[in-house]
């Protein structure tokens, strides 16, 4: 490289550094004068609107609320901008309280129900003391909340555990335990009259082969409390084997003076059966019955499961109707 190529390369170098601190001089500068515009934003006042949680305490006693309250409130402040920006950057809020016994006063009862209608405008100094104290509060919505309240009516019912639940091959459930099996619910007439049984949580199991208790956690009907927040739930599962039998029918509502053949007049079954109970389960067991035709024009009797025990699985039995001839005796 000769020494004029030499000279043009340094200038050149020389003239991108002085550029490069230009842009770098210049790129500080809009930063300081971003950072600058942000605070005097952030200092001026704003008008925004504030999603708060709400909770309830202190309802009546022995009385439960009939009609959903609000979750949430929205509220119309003004704030500076710095406060409003660290509230926009919550994730949660600790929730309005509202001390439903201060308002008991006001209630009066409406063909069996207790009513107060609130106007949440009445109450902002109430609102504003749980908020931020640089918020100015300007308004609240919902402006009303609707209060009704019923007599409690307390009822025991039974427990129905959800379940999802497959078996090894060559395994059947044998029973279920549900410890407690019911327990007392306590809630408004109008709901608790609707009741017949509460659920647990769902429980999903996958190819049982042995004994299995889990706990599950008890779901509550709208606006109802009980006494238990969840229940053991235990599968009992063993292997088993099928059995077979020959069962005579038995006639049922034969008037004295006829008699009624059947054609054939016996039944076939089969069933499984845990092993435990095999030896335990003979034909006495078994009541396979046809009722006494009521027409006369009827060929067939269909023939009916009269009893049969409780812990054998899947039943079946052939044939399922009969032939018949009616005598006079």
């Amino acid at each position: 490289m000769s020494l004029i190529q030499a000279i043009s390369h340094t200038i050149k170098k020389t003239k991108e550094i002085r550029l490069s601190k230009n842009i770098v001089s210049y790129l500080i500068c809009v930063a300081i004068a971003s950072i600058l515009w942000l605070l005097n934003a952030l200092s001026k006042d704003y008008s925004a609107e504030l999603t708060y949680p709400v909770k309830y305490t202190n309802f009546p006693e022995g009385k439960f609320p009939v009609v959903k309250l609000p979750a949430k409130l929205q509220l119309e402040v003004k704030a500076k901008g710095f406060t409003l920006l660290g509230y926009r950057l919550k994730t949660s809020f600790l929730p309005i309280t509202f001390n439903v016994s201060t308002y008991t006063d006001h209630i009066q009862p409406n063909k069996g129900i207790l009513e107060y209608t609130l106007n949440t405008g009445d109450i902002k100094d109430k609102i504003k003391n749980q908020i931020n104290p640089d918020i100015k509060l300007l308004k609240v919505y919902p402006e009303k909340i609707r209060f009704k309240f019923a007599v409690a009516k307390h009822k025991k019912v039974a427990i129905h555990p959800t379940l999802d639940y497959t078996l090894k091959r060559q395994y059947i459930l044998t029973h279920i335990t549900t410890v407690p099996d019911s327990i007392w619910l306590s809630g408004p007439a109008s709901v608790i009259d609707t009741i017949k049984y509460i659920t647990t949580a769902p429980l999903h199991l996958k190819e049982l082969s042995k004994n299995t208790s889990r706990k599950l956690k008890l779901l509550a009907p709208p606006d109802c409390t009980f006494n238990e927040e969840s229940a053991e739930i235990l599968l009992e599962v063993e292997q088993f084997t099928e059995a077979k039998h020959t069962i005579p029918i038995t006639p049922l509502h034969v008037p004295d003076f006829m008699n009624i053949r059947l054609f054939p007049p016996n039944v076939n079954i089969s069933y499984e059966i845990g092993l435990s109970k095999y030896d335990k389960v003979n034909e006495q067991d078994f009541v396979f019955s046809i009722d006494y035709p009521k027409n006369s024009n009827t060929n067939f009797l269909e023939i009916k499961v009269s009893k049969a025990p409780k812990f054998i699985k899947n039943l079946t039995y052939s044939p399922l109707k009969v032939e018949y001839i009616l005598e006079k005796k």
